[in-house]
């Protein structure tokens, strides 16, 4: 039997796709990361030699001062892409993609036919999954990243393109989502939290914490608008000025490793304000270091009801219980190393990395559990990430003011769509435009 090579490609989020990829090779299998666009926080390390001249380009691109430059360059970065796209898949049986890309996204002119990727690779029988993040599936509506940042126009036109962008990629692949950040699928797809986030057992750092140390609690926001930081800092404000004794340690913009030196002192993380998941990148990293995760979140409400067990045991709540969860947690160092444990526990049993690669495994093989599979019209999460609920409702009601419910980009018989619909309804019928939410 032929053995199968993998492909994984084309952005890093997290270190994910690394730990990932090493995963297979710990396996036996043949797999290969191919790296465009690397982010910040874990910094510049896949580079693979086919795409030494597309890097190469996008830099000189990126400094020309003249448009016919950018015009050059940029088709030096469409033969470069091609090249690259023609080797993999003659070389590659099956494909992970993650947050939504492909190679020809990232030139622009290949932009524009950015589908022919995926059916070329559909003709040749090739497996695809793509690995949904969140941002690159949820609707703008309902994402802090975008809310109150742009026009109504604007964020209408994002809505649209989101929406045409999950439906094509449903046409030829298999998706892994986040189920409330599920707005615009029309297929079934494969639960995020079944796959899990990647982790390996050499992130966990060596506890520096002495007996006597004073409490420490610490935030590290990737983006402190989406992360609620602003509240946050206003609810260790007031816990403090209530008496309680702790330090406060809050680190943003800096690389892994400076967070990884943080989180060896910490005994609680707070990952975020208004998350729609109850553990993500930062939360798992804390969960294997044993350190109690507080997560505030809408969500919080309704996802036992959805996700399939185990589930995450981390502190998830709902934003308004965030302060009493903490000063619980700070008068009960008990609680706060049974948590800890238990999170440790289900990293240990569930996201190390090759169970993961496992699992990615299952699914080419279609040999995963039908609980992995969620229906996208089960999907009733209005909420979104990163906002108050008051902000979600203003954006709606001026998104159906200006586009009419077409806007929405939902099914009308869907849940989704009652429930936002509901919501306009609502706050139109108050005179100031706002609603009990």
């Amino acid at each position: 039997m032929k053995k199968r090579r993998i492909f994984l490609g084309v952005l890093e989020l997290g270190g994910m796709m690394e730990r990932l990829n090493n995963a297979f090779h710990e396996m036996g299998m043949e797999s290969d990361f191919y790296c465009v666009e690397n982010d910040f926080f874990f910094g510049e390390k896949n580079d693979k030699p086919i795409l030494k001249k597309y890097r190469v380009h996008t830099s000189r691109k990126k400094n020309a001062a003249r448009e016919w430059e950018k015009t050059l360059w940029s088709v030096f970065q469409m033969w470069d892409i091609l090249h690259a796209f023609f080797y993999v898949l003659l070389r590659y049986d099956l494909f992970i993609y993650i947050y939504g890309r492909g190679m020809f996204f990232y030139n622009r002119y290949l932009r524009k036919v950015e589908e022919l990727e995926f059916f070329i690779l559909k003709i040749f029988r090739k497996k695809m999954v793509m690995w949904l993040c969140g941002s690159d599936s949820r609707a703008p509506y309902c994402n802090g990243a975008f809310c109150g940042e742009y026009s109504v126009a604007k964020l209408y036109s994002m809505t649209l393109e989101k929406a045409k962008r999950v439906r094509m990629l449903e046409k030829y692949m298999v998706l892994i989502d986040n189920p409330a950040s599920s707005h615009f699928h029309t297929k079934p797809y494969v639960i995020f939290d079944c796959i899990e986030i990647p982790i390996d057992e050499e992130e966990m750092v060596q506890n520096s914490k002495r007996a006597n140390d004073k409490i420490t609690i610490l935030h590290a926001p990737s983006n402190q608008k989406i992360k609620g930081t602003t509240r946050i800092r206003n609810i260790i404000k007031e816990i403090k000025e209530e008496g309680y004794d702790f330090e406060y340690i809050e680190v943003s913009g800096v690389p892994h490793e400076v967070v990884r030196e943080k989180m060896a002192k910490a005994d609680i993380v707070i990952d975020q304000l208004y998350c729609d998941t109850p553990k993500a990148i930062f939360a798992t990293e804390a969960a294997l270091n044993g350190v109690p995760v507080v997560i505030g979140g809408y969500y919080a409400d309704v996802y036992k009801e959805v996700l399939p067990s185990p589930i995450a045991p981390t502190v998830f709540c709902n934003p308004e219980e965030l302060k009493e969860k903490l000063i619980y947690l700070i008068g009960h160092k008990e609680e706060r190393d049974r948590i800890g444990k238990a999170e440790r526990e289900y990293v240990e049993n569930h996201c190390f990395a090759r169970n993961v690669a496992n699992n990615f495994m299952k699914i080419f093989d279609d040999v995963y559990p039908r609980e992995w599979i969620m229906n996208p019209a089960d999907n009733n999460y209005i909420w979104g990430i990163g906002l108050e609920k008051k902000v979600i409702a203003d954006e709606i009601v001026k998104l159906i003011d200006c586009y009419g419910t077409e806007a929405l980009c939902l099914d009308k018989n869907g849940i989704l769509y009652k429930r936002y619909l509901q919501l306009y309804n609502e706050c139109k019928k108050n005179s100031e435009g706002e609603v009990e939410v």
